[in-house]
Parts: C-alpha cells; structure tokens; sequence
C-alpha cells in the first residue's frame, strides 16, 4: 500500500473507529455513565435517571454534583456523552475493528462469534430503549371488584394521553380520539398549544402541563403560587416521584368550537380519588374528556382465578407472590401459572408477576388483587441468545488454543551437523 493511501482521510477515520483506543476510552466512559447513574436514582428515582443518562434523546448528560456531596445537589459536573449514543458508537466501533479488520480463518472464529454476541446485546437494548412498551394489568378474583376480572388491555406506568368520548344515553358512541402526551409535555408556565380534531366538531387548547400534582378546591386551601382558579378548583404542583409511575400528572384545557368560540378553561387530571371527567356539549353532541395513563391492547383476554401472596415474618418483604389466570384466545382457554421470577411469554408480550393487593403478613388473609407488568419488547430475548453465542464462542477459542498447547506446541528439538 502506497504512503499517500496510509494518509488518505478515509484510511484515517477507519482507524480512529475501529482502534483499540476508542474501544476502551468508550468502556471507561460507560462504567462511568453507570457508576454516575446508579448513584443518582437514589435522589431522583429510576425512570428519570435512565431517561436523563441512556435516552437517545439526550446526546450530552450532564451529571449531578450531588452524588459527590449532598452540597452540590442541584450543581452540575462537566458533560458527558450519552450512555445511548456511547453504545452506538461502541457497536460501530466493534463492527469495523472486531468483525470487518479482525482476520478471518478458524482461529479466530470463536472470538468473531463473541464480538458478534456482544453486538447482538448492545443492539437490543437500543432496540428495547426505542420500541419496548411497559405497562400494568390489575386483576381482582371477584367479578364487579374496583378492578375487572378479566382484561385485554395494559395501562402505561408513565405515558399519559387525552381521551376523548362520545356519549348517548349513557353509551359510548364510536371510536374513542385520543391525544398523545407528546403534543402537552413540553408545556410550562402560560405555554398553550392547540391540537387540531378534524372528526370531531371542536379543537383543544392544551395548557401548563404538570408531571405531578394534585386537584385541591380553593375553598379548602388558597393557591399558593398564583396558580389558577377552575370552578372552584386549581393544580396543586408536587414534587416528582422518585418512582415515577406514583406520579399524577394535570393539564389545563379549553375547547375551541368551529365557529371560533373559545369554552371556559378546565382542569384535567389523572384519577387516583373518584373525580368525574369533564363534559362538554358542542352542536347538540356531548363529549368526555379525560386525561389518564394511556392504555394499550393485548390480543388475548386474561382472567384472574387466584392469587396467593406470602411474607416473611413481622415484614412487608414479599416471600411468594403467584397467581393461577386462565389465557382465553380465539375461543380457547388455557390456564397459566404465573409467579415472581416465573413470567408468561405468549404473542410477543411478557406477564411478570408484579404486586399483590389485600395481602397480609400472615396465612389467613390472601391476597385477592393481582398486578402483573406487562412487557411488550421485540428484543426479550436477544440477550439470552447473545450470551449463548459469546460463551460458545469463547469456550470454542479457548478450547482451540488449549488444543495448539497441547498437541502443536511441543517443537521437535533441531539438530546439528
């Protein structure tokens, strides 16, 4: 190869990704990402902190000083690159250094299956981080209980949407409209937005969205902060959940008709005391509007038949949490037993099993109330095979190298003349 070919930009670039270097400065710049991380959930919960150190959307982090020292909460260390974009990197970089520029033949072969396995891990947590969805099933044993028997659906621990309904004579009429958080999140202070409903006969103007907070009648307690009065009513603004999915996010709303006409401003909540949803009438039409956690379809039915909880001795420690459901798809029914450690992997969705309600310390009184997550991620199962493709491939290398020791290794004596 020529000189000016070793100095070409291109030949440069290649070497600079595929390098050694950047390998471990990458390693050393996760570990500590990590190590950052695991010290701040502690103040700031385990959704917020993954978000905020391994979100693809956060391309620089900037750490926390409080996990140095509890006088600096609230200051902020140098930036660092993000754990998502970190990873990427370290995928690219593995792919040119570890499987295109690494020589082929069969003694490097186990080492190719191992940077493949460490790839194919890498990969699917970046495939978890954009497509996995969360959520939770609450069953109860008895039928007409503050929650159902059997469901088909999933309620989001985090993400909220705006539902919209339409009501006859009690009934729900046609399909039900939904607005998705991402349209309200951004808003703070007197920010307003409008999300247009073209099937609808009216538009909504969102407002001042709050992650956490709590409805509180101005006649029990006076707004603090200038909040504003609703009918009596105003968001009272809490502090985040370190557990987020604990938080009860508020919005402020208007419906904006055809004609131009702007409604009276109302408050939209999500329910965790019995509040009614707002109504609204517009062209003879009534409409529920209502903010809650978002829900999202199973395509099979789960019934709850038992549910048996167990603690360790004068503690609230769950010892054994399990549950016996009944799966009912396309007319079938097949009973499923479901514990912790123990989930139902079935059409691409995982029932981990999660909490237990009406549960006590001792024998007598069982739970009656079963939380299973429910987890819908494409990529479940990739690190399981990723783990069985490295160990095979590093126990394939070792082996062969054991075997060049052993057998080839041993060099016949040469003699002299």
């Amino acid at each position: 190869m020529s000189s000016s070919a070793k100095s070409s930009i291109p030949l440069r670039v290649f070497k600079l990704l595929s390098g050694f270097g950047l390998a471990t400065t990458l390693l050393v710049l996760l570990m500590v990402l990590t190590w950052l991380a695991t010290l701040e959930q502690v103040h700031f919960g385990l959704h917020s902190t993954l978000n905020k150190y391994f979100h693809y959307k956060e391309f620089l982090v900037f750490p926390d000083a409080g996990v140095i020292s509890a006088d600096l909460v609230g200051k902020r260390l140098p930036p660092l690159l993000g754990g998502y974009w970190v990873c990427a990197l370290l995928v690219l970089n593995l792919t040119l250094g570890g499987v295109i520029r690494m020589r082929k033949g069969w003694k490097t072969a186990g080492v190719l299956m191992a940077h493949f396995g460490i790839i194919l891990m890498i990969v699917a947590g970046g495939v978890a981080q954009l497509q996995e969805e969360r959520g939770v099933m609450m069953l109860s044993e008895k039928e007409g209980d503050v929650y159902p028997q059997v469901a088909d659906f999933a309620q989001s621990f985090t993400e909220t949407t705006v539902e919209i309904t339409e009501i006859k004579d009690g009934k729900v009429v046609g399909p039900v409209h939904l607005v998705k958080d991402a349209y309200y999140l951004d808003l703070e202070g007197d920010q307003r937005r409008t999300v247009r409903l073209p099937k609808l006969p009216f538009d909504l103007e969102l407002q001042t969205y709050l992650q956490n907070s709590r409805p509180m009648s101005a006649s029990s307690m006076a707004p603090q902060r200038g909040e504003p009065v609703v009918d009596g009513w105003f968001l009272f603004a809490l502090d985040p959940e370190k557990e987020t999915e604990r938080d009860t996010p508020g919005l402020h709303a208007r419906v904006l008709s055809r004609d131009g006409q702007r409604s009276e401003p109302f408050l939209l909540s999500v329910p965790v005391f019995p509040r009614p949803p707002h109504t609204v009438d517009v062209d003879g039409r009534t409409f529920v509007i209502r903010l809650d956690k978002r829900v999202w379809p199973v395509p099979f039915q789960v019934r709850l038949t038992d549910a048996r909880s167990e603690y360790h001795p004068n503690t609230m420690l769950a010892k054994k949490f399990e549950s016996d459901i009944v799966r009912i798809e396309d007319g079938r029914e097949s009973k499923v037993f479901i514990e912790m450690n123990e989930p139902m992997r079935h059409a691409g969705l995982t029932f981990y099993q999660r909490t237990m309600m009406n549960g006590a310390m001792d024998s007598e009184r069982q739970a009656t109330i079963s939380g299973f997550e429910v987890v819908r991620n494409p990529s479940d199962k990739w690190p399981e095979y990723s783990i069985y493709l490295s160990g095979f491939g590093l126990c394939l290398h070792f082996l062969m190298k054991l075997w060049i020791f052993l057998f080839r290794g041993r060099a016949t004596p040469s003699t002299k003349a």
